[in-house]
């Protein structure tokens, strides 16, 4: 599944706060956020909104079980 890089970035910025109604998350809470999805990913100091929208990028090029359903990883 593609998704748009504007619409990965809007999703990344809500992940790590950037925006009004969420959490602001620092390196260590963006790593705490996916560990808690079940998701082993450690931010690497990288910008934060960018190394998001990558990870989820990536979730999203793995195969999906049924064409409305995201991956499972």
């Amino acid at each position: 599944m593609k998704f748009k890089t504007r619409s990965l970035r809007n999703i990344a910025e809500m992940i790590i706060g950037n925006v009004d109604y969420f959490p602001y998350r620092s390196s260590s809470y963006i790593t705490e956020f996916f560990e808690e999805c079940d998701l082993n990913f450690i931010h690497d100091g990288s910008t934060r909104w960018a190394w998001t929208a990558d990870r989820i990028s990536e979730l999203l090029d793995d195969p999906q079980p049924l064409p409305h359903s995201l991956p499972h990883k």
